[in-house]
């Protein structure tokens, strides 16, 4: 589930999103994604406009969830919003850039950094 201060929103991803785990991530991804699109940072004068991705929970991360990850990514960056990671398991930083991704999370994995 969302959760909101005036400032940033936090999504707080868990469980498997390995190849047999993704597809039980899709339905609550695209419920955050409809509930932000209703309050889009750039219609309604929101001052929420970061949304932080709280991975401490996902259990199991192959490259599909790296695809789905990237899709919700930019899919928020669609919206108006700045995708941050949060609370990035070591392991998961090897795996996204084992796996090729890392061009894709290079500037968001840098300000994660920044904020841990």
């Amino acid at each position: 589930m969302p959760e909101s201060t005036p400032e940033k929103l936090t999504i707080k991803l868990c469980g498997d999103w390995s190849m047999t785990g993704v597809t039980h991530q899709l339905l609550p991804l695209t419920e955050h994604l409809a509930t932000l699109s209703r309050a889009l940072p750039q219609q309604s004068g929101a001052e929420v406009t970061q949304t932080v991705i709280d991975l401490a929970e996902v259990a199991l991360f192959d490259a599909c969830g790296c695809q789905l990850l990237t899709v919700l990514l930019r899919h928020l960056k669609l919206l108006g919003f700045t995708p941050v990671l949060a609370n990035i398991p070591d392991e998961l930083h090897g795996s996204i850039a084992l796996l090729g991704f890392g061009h894709e999370f290079e500037t968001i994995l840098d300000v994660a950094r920044g904020h841990a």
